[in-house]
């Protein structure tokens, strides 16, 4: 008789731990809890070639073969030793429509909630739309993998389908155990940089106010989607990022601040702005979800000019980029009641500077994100690459229903303001939407 040993458990991080109460609550209600995307594929793509390389990369994965579970009352993540699980073809090439049967599928496919204790802890698909028309479409619990490891996953699987096409190994698996990172995370807990981590932040928001919403509280309110806008001429808002001495992401926050702040007729604002905490190698090797966000407060006076205001933003973004490692969990701790105030994440920024494209031999791809898990009530996201080339601006907020025009018009606003600012970056704020 031959007994099987029991599977690898680990803690559940801080990070975490928030969303998988918000994800069994949600799959309680049979609420969507999972965040998708698809890959848009054009060209002869291999369907069982790439159900292999997908099956060879989680295999390897070992967040995509966790568990969650609750052993004498406290969360545990089991990493299981194998998954069983197909990549199955979805034909909508016969419909009317089939970019619209597509994404009528994949949103029915989405509503249907993923429970932490159900295993696996994602699904996917090949939709075929037509003879070299596909989509690939994968969703997860999003305290399983977060954007930087997904983006992980898909260029691995990538390179192991590229290797069977072309009859060669795969090579050896880059990703690291999961066991690894939770070592590295202990180990940064018990530093002094933990320490310092946790007196910066107690300092910088001692005094800053309570965040300014901008989505609906209303309590049947939804998470809407805006239409997304390409800026035009990002090569002048690179240019005037640089004349700044920073970067296009900082004046996309500076632009986010100036905007509430008018909405709402604030002299300082407080953002959201999550990111990927990958700041080792080891992190960032290790697929799973990391990701954290911090609080930037920026004063936004009336007679400000936006380049001060541009200076100012990447000034104090940069000093608090450099304690984002603590978990913002633990920095709303720390906040004692007041720490409640920032709990919704509102009005939050999510820039991602750069594009994922895939390498499939003989096709062409591109990364679509499908649908995220709720609203904070003012999402804004932006991608784009590092010269601004290919920006691309999407607005979520939290909206009573039959309210999107509200949505559609705070986006036009935003990008008002935003064309005025890179023409005018030396005039008071005040003056804003004057010629």
């Amino acid at each position: 008789m031959t007994l099987l040993a029991p599977p690898e458990a680990l803690d559940v991080t801080v990070q975490q731990r928030s969303l998988l109460t918000a994800s069994t609550r949600l799959a309680a209600e049979n609420r969507a809890n999972t965040i998708a995307q698809y890959v848009e594929i054009h060209g002869p793509l291999d369907a069982r070639a790439l159900e292999a390389a997908a099956q060879h990369v989680i295999a390897q994965t070992d967040a995509l073969r966790v568990r969650f579970v609750e052993r004498d009352l406290v969360p545990r993540q089991e990493i299981l030793p194998r998954l069983r699980w197909r990549l199955p073809v979805v034909d909508v090439s016969g419909a009317s429509d089939p970019e619209a049967a597509a994404a009528e599928w994949a949103d029915a496919e989405h509503r249907a909630p993923i429970r932490p204790g159900d295993s696996p802890l994602f699904s996917t698909a090949l939709l075929r739309l037509g003879a070299d028309h596909f989509r690939w479409y994968l969703r997860f619990l999003p305290m399983v993998m977060d954007a930087f490891s997904a983006g992980l996953l898909l260029h691995r699987v990538a390179e192991v389908y590229a290797a069977i096409r072309a009859g060669a190994e795969p090579g050896p698996n880059p990703f690291r155990p999961l066991k690894a990172l939770h070592e590295e995370l202990a180990d940064y807990r018990a530093s002094g940089q933990y320490a310092e981590d946790r007196a910066y932040w107690r300092r910088r928001l001692a005094d800053a106010p309570a965040p300014v919403r901008l989505g609906s509280d209303r309590a049947d309110a939804e998470a809407t989607t805006g239409i997304g806008l390409q800026p035009p001429a990002p090569h002048r808002i690179n240019a005037i990022a640089q004349a700044a001495g920073t970067a296009w992401p900082d004046l996309i926050l500076a632009v986010v601040a100036a905007h509430v702040a008018r909405e709402r007729a604030a002299e300082v604002v407080t953002l959201t702005v999550p990111v990927s905490n990958r700041l080792t190698p080891l992190a960032r090797s290790v697929p799973t979800y990391l990701a954290n966000r911090y609080l930037l407060t920026v004063p936004v006076g009336p007679d400000t000019t936006f380049h001060h205001l541009l200076r100012r933003t990447a000034e104090d973004n940069r000093a608090d980029v450099a304690h984002q490692r603590l978990p913002c969990e633990q920095v709303l701790a720390d906040l004692g009641d007041r720490g409640t105030l920032y709990g919704g994440g509102d009005p939050s920024v999510n820039i991602t500077p750069f594009h994922t494209e895939l390498t499939l031999p003989g096709c062409t791809t591109a990364v679509h994100q499908h649908r995220r898990m709720g609203a904070t009530g003012f999402d804004l996201f932006a991608a784009g690459a590092p010269d601004a080339s290919g920006l691309r601006i999407s607005l979520v907020m939290l909206a009573a229903p039959g309210d999107r025009h509200l949505v559609l018009a705070q986006e036009e606003r935003l990008m008002r303001l935003l064309a005025w600012v890179v023409d005018h970056p030396n005039r008071p704020l005040r003056e804003a939407g004057t010629p």
